[in-house]
């Protein structure tokens, strides 16, 4: 699906701008009026909308049991938890020689059982990590839902996985309203609300759920795939346009949610879109190292910045373009060297559980 490359390849170009453009505002400050698109967000509605397409294939089958849990988790977790472990250890490194912001604390253990923002925010100390841990919690949290919600209550298989979904848009939206409203510093649950397990598992919700609608209704879902997608990024630009200090209580609750639809109305017109166009290639390759590349880009910006202060706007640009240039290389080398491995164990594990099918390699 070269839509949902594309999906991917912007989202880290997003992220990347954002964390990078600090090496030319001295001289060329970043334009007021630009709006505010998060990456991260378009991260999580793709992420839901393919785990939800996967889980959709799980409960179809006839032989839907334990082994079928066991085996989401194991492809799930072989995609991510290498990668994760890996710039952990890197980033304690960093910290310890004084590389890399934050602090030594207690709190560090926290960051290997992925709770380091569960229902308080991060520290510092590698940051970046907070979208991976909302969308390790979804991991685990939605297929036990859906999994209790079909074996226990027995409720049908849709009818279950309709109702979870429900429950993942709704109480996240729900708990932001509450936290905003009881919050008495408005800047605080700005910096707060943004990165809590418990108040962005609403973002990947909403993937989840344009995977069953696309399930579900897949004429509808194609004919309408255009006028969706104007309606999306027109909805993208608007929604990320109010999105700052400026409209504090838009920023801390509804702005995910309108965000986070006017992303799944792109998704029509990405995930039909198969064929790799001549200029494709690049879109393709930064797509498959766009994980590598979202753990690579801030460390690595922690080493390089004591290079730019003060210096002239031609050099300041040839140090960005050697960052990107950098950055790209090393995740590429993260990607093929470390975690293609860990991706290709996936198929075999699945098969020694006899698990009921096999998922795709997203």
């Amino acid at each position: 699906m070269f839509g949902l490359d594309v999906m991917r390849a912007l989202a880290i170009t997003l992220v990347m701008i954002v964390h990078s453009d600090i090496m030319l505002q001295e001289h060329w400050p970043r334009f007021p009026w630009l709006p505010f698109v998060d990456g991260v967000d378009l991260f999580f509605v793709l992420s839901g909308f393919l785990v939800g397409g996967i889980l959709l294939r799980y409960i179809a089958s006839p032989t839907l049991g334990p082994r079928s849990l066991l085996d989401f988790w194991q492809r799930r977790w072989l995609r991510t938890l290498p990668n994760y472990y890996l710039f952990l250890m890197i980033n304690i490194v960093l910290l310890y020689f004084g590389l890399t912001r934050g602090l030594f604390s207690h709190s560090v253990i926290y960051y290997f059982a992925f709770l380091q923002n569960l229902y308080v925010p991060i520290g510092t100390f590698f940051w970046e990590s907070w979208s991976l841990v909302v969308e390790e919690w979804f991991y685990l949290l939605f297929p036990v839902l859906l999994f209790v919600s079909m074996q226990l209550l027995k409720l049908r298989a849709h009818g279950a996985f309709l109702i979870v979904t429900g429950l993942f848009v709704l109480i996240p939206a729900a708990v932001r309203l509450i936290m905003a409203s009881a919050n008495d510093d408005p800047l605080r649950s700005f910096g707060t609300i943004h990165i809590l397990v418990i108040t962005r598992l609403d973002t990947i919700g909403f993937g989840v759920l344009a995977a069953l609608i696309h399930h579900a209704f897949p004429g509808p879902w194609y004919r309408a795939r255009r006028p969706m997608f104007a309606l999306g990024a027109l909805g993208t630009i608007a929604a990320a346009h109010f999105y700052g200090p400026d409209h504090l209580w838009y920023s801390t609750t509804w702005y995910f949610t309108l965000g986070a639809i006017a992303i799944m109305l792109l998704l029509p017109l990405f995930s039909t879109w198969r064929t790799v166009p001549q200029w494709g290639r690049p879109v393709v390759f930064l797509s498959r190292i766009s994980y590598a590349l979202y753990l690579v880009h801030v460390p690595f910006r922690d080493l390089y910045v004591r290079f730019y202060p003060g210096t002239s706007l031609p050099v300041a640009i040839a140090l960005f373009v050697g960052y990107w240039a950098i950055t790209i290389t090393l995740a590429w080398m993260v990607y093929t060297g470390y975690e293609k491995y860990f991706m290709g164990l996936r198929d075999r594990l699945g098969a020694r559980l006899g698990a009921a099918t096999v998922s795709p390699s997203s």
